[in-house]
């Protein structure tokens, strides 16, 4: 028991990262357009940060790169992982892509009882540097 403890504790502010396949600092004739990053969090207990780069050459995405780090910051919560991920074409017009991203924590309360949350993020954008994005936390 002592020793699940101690495993506790130590997980408590551990931070996870996940990448892409694709990297962020690969060479890009036009520049690397990258997004402001999204934070989602409940404080005290869990932050999710999505990030996203991207290259365009003659008007086309050539790669795409998303990371997510999650940061857990205490021991009554865990990062589950990525749920769903995505990246593809759009297919219209202007060129534009669509990402998303939809991650998992699970906390426990004070009666012992998990609870689950998926923050989750969706990107638009263009190879030109524009981009939306729409974002939020679901009950899991």
């Amino acid at each position: 028991m002592s020793v699940l403890a101690g495993s506790a504790v130590l997980c408590a502010g551990l931070t996870f990262t996940a990448i892409g396949e694709a990297n962020a600092d690969r060479e890009c004739a036009s520049g690397v357009k990258i997004i402001k990053p999204v934070v989602l969090e409940d404080p005290g207990k869990w932050t999710y940060t999505y990030n996203l780069s991207w290259c365009a050459d003659g008007g086309a995405i050539v790669w795409v790169a998303p990371a997510v780090t999650a940061k857990v910051h205490t021991p009554s919560c865990r990062w589950v992982g990525r749920i769903e991920e995505a990246v593809r074409p759009i297919k219209d017009e202007r060129g534009r892509w669509t990402a998303f991203d939809m991650s998992e924590f699970s906390c426990t309360d004070g009666a012992g009882k998990e609870h689950g949350v998926n923050p989750w993020v969706v990107v638009t954008f263009e190879p030109a540097g524009r981009y939306d994005t729409t974002s939020g936390i679901a009950a899991a």
